[in-house]
């Protein structure tokens, strides 16, 4: 009866709650479409507000374009709760389906809606249009043009580049570097990807799983583009820096047609089937030329580059004696945060300081880097009495500016009272001519020498000569010879690098198993199997003495037979590695990790126990 109770009193205040929750932002109304087409290829534009309108203003004409389609509106609604707090989102999308009908630059119409009462504008967006040999073949973008395939890679089918937003600045200036992708083809995936080392560059990678699929026209052809890295660079030298060639290898799907003349090929696909073909694809070397900072740097000048506030002071502005207190200092702004260190701070004599607590909150955004650091000072105030903290110095160049600038603190007053638990805290002028940093309390640090008889005997007898001497002695002569007959059975051991290799080959697996591991918890599916493959691959290296490019399903499956290892197993390890090697670019492949790991492991344990040596 009482839950009863409960549902039909959620029941009515449900609707009530949902009603009253606040919108998670304020409207945003933007307008979604490829920045450039070919003739004749139909796309898709989309108007999307994340706000139920009350009404919609749709673009009368589109000029260079023919509607094939539209509008056409969709909703979609979500409700989330978080620590008790609801949210609620909502976005309306208005899509069309345009088609180009000759070469040029177009602009796309602005649309209107209301909400609220108050009317929301998008902006107009270009578009260039290209002819229809420059259109891709692949279908990465959201264009709903069908991929046309192709029988080969071409020379420029798909390219990557690395552009720089500055390639003259200041030693300490931030520069950011995007690697982009350029494709024309149907993509499948990355691999031995290699970034460059940035010599001479601090570096700090940026997160680009945000960035999309785009379309980028170049040399009139248009391509897929999409960001696969992007870095923020400080140069620490000056002189001619270069960014290194980034180098991947991309697995694009071309279609071929089949050899084969079967009719029923023809009907069911035309005779042509999809082949994945790699490309070795590389980027020029980048020069950036970075220059000196100019003459004339203010004393204390740590090379802080960037635009900077400061803020300086003491925790509290009254402590008593032997009590603890911060003095804090806070940098913030953007530029070079990360590499701003703490500050010199001058503190009376009789200040016991300690080490300095650095703490930051950095954004790292392709806009640059931005944030605070902030250095605490704590310190024991030993002495009472009325104290004068100097001002703090920060310099930074401004680079947008072209100069520098200096910050100071104000000076601060610090007032020490007594001591409260009534501890010996000596006050200023006591002695004169001497501050109450020389004051020794004399009756303690010497004491008062003793006249007379020493006193002196002997408490026990040597140890040399006696016979725990002799014990000892054997003792150390009987670990010695025990050590160096360990020693030559551990060199003679090391020696024999088949022995050796057999006896880590479980290690190394192991290792190697931890690292896939925690692939799998990150669902990275593709590094879990290549580290999985490392694995299997390199523990049967090691356990059968064949070279990992030797290496085969049937030495492996021939070896293990000779050590007398099950033939189930055997299958069933030979299996493994081809499930490992087909999961790596399958999509539906990430249920089975878990499977193929606990099965990897339990064989592997097996052989252990089976192949000794």
């Amino acid at each position: 009866m009482k839950r009863g109770w409960w549902r039909r009193m959620w029941l009515v205040f449900l609707p009530i709650m949902c009603a009253t929750v606040a919108r998670a932002e304020t409207p945003s109304f933007e307008t979604v479409v490829p920045n450039a087409v070919a003739v004749d290829e139909p796309f898709r534009l989309e108007y999307t507000l994340n706000a139920k309108p009350e009404s919609f203003s749709a673009p009368t004409d589109f000029p260079g374009f023919d509607v094939l389609a539209g509008p056409t509106t969709s909703q979609s609604q979500s409700i989330s709760v978080v620590n008790g707090s609801m949210t609620q989102s909502v976005t309306y999308t208005y899509t069309y389906v345009l088609l180009a009908k000759e070469k040029g630059t177009y602009t796309v119409p602005s649309a209107s809606v209301t909400v609220d009462g108050k009317t929301y504008t998008t902006k107009e967006v270009p578009i260039e249009v290209v002819d229809a040999e420059g259109k891709p073949q692949g279908n990465t973008s959201s264009s709903t043009q069908t991929p046309q395939g192709t029988s080969s890679i071409g020379k420029d089918d798909i390219m990557v580049r690395v552009h720089v937003d500055k390639v003259n600045v200041f030693k300490g200036e931030l520069v950011k570097a995007t690697f982009k992708l350029y494709t024309r083809l149907n993509m499948s995936g990355f691999q031995n990807v290699k970034f460059p080392a940035f010599n001479g560059f601090w570096k700090q990678e940026l997160d680009v799983s945000n960035y999309k699929w785009q379309r980028e026209t170049v040399d009139g052809k248009i391509y897929d583009t999409r960001v696969v890295g992007e870095f923020l660079l400080c140069p620490q030298e000056a002189g001619e820096l270069y960014i290194e060639k980034f180098d991947a290898t991309v697995i694009a799907q071309i279609v071929t047609q089949s050899r084969s003349q079967s009719l029923i090929d023809e009907f069911f696909n035309g005779g042509a089937h999809v082949e994945e073909v790699t490309k070795e694809v590389s980027t020029a070397p980048v020069r950036i030329t970075v220059k000196n900072l100019p003459a004339g740097a203010p004393d204390g000048f740590a090379g802080a580059v960037g635009q900077f506030t400061m803020t300086a002071e003491p925790v509290s502005s009254q402590l008593s004696a032997n009590s603890a207190g911060t003095f804090t200092v806070k940098i913030s702004g953007s530029g070079n945060l990360p590499l701003i260190h703490a500050l010199k701070l001058s503190l009376p004599a009789s200040f016991e300081q300690y080490n300095v607590k650095t703490t930051e909150s950095l954004r790292y955004t392709p806009a640059g880097i931005n944030g605070y650091r902030q250095f605490e000072y704590p310190f024991i105030a030993r002495a009472e009495g009325d104290y004068r903290i100097d001002p703090v110095t920060f310099s930074y160049f401004d680079p947008g500016q072209m100069r520098y600038v200096t910050l100071n603190s104000e000076a601060y007053n610090l007032v020490v009272s007594p001591d409260s638990t009534g501890g010996n805290t000596p006050s200023q002028g006591v002695v004169a001519g001497l501050n109450k940093e020389e004051i020794k309390l004399l009756g303690q640090d010497i004491r008062f020498i003793h006249i007379g008889a020493a006193g002196l005997f002997a408490r026990n007898k040597l140890l040399i000569g006696s016979v725990w001497y002799y014990v000892l002695l054997l003792l150390l002569i009987a670990i010695a010879v025990v050590e160096y007959i360990y020693l030559r059975k551990y060199i003679r051991e090391n020696q024999n690098s088949v022995l050796v290799r057999n006896k880590k080959a479980n290690k190394v697996a192991l290792a190697r198993f931890r690292a896939a591991a925690n692939h799998m918890a990150e669902d990275n599916q593709r590094e879990f199997y290549e580290e999985m493959l490392r694995a299997l691959w390199g523990y049967m290296s090691d356990k059968l003495n064949i070279p990992v490019s030797n290496l085969t399903k049937d030495n492996i499956r021939e070896g293990l037979s000779k050590r007398h290892v099950p033939a189930d197993q055997i299958a069933r390890f030979i299996e493994i590695i081809s499930d490992c090697e087909y999961a790596q670019y399958s999509p539906s492949a990430s249920g089975q990790m878990k499977e193929i790991y606990a099965t990897a492991v339990h064989l592997i344990s097996k052989f252990e126990s089976i192949i000794k040596r």
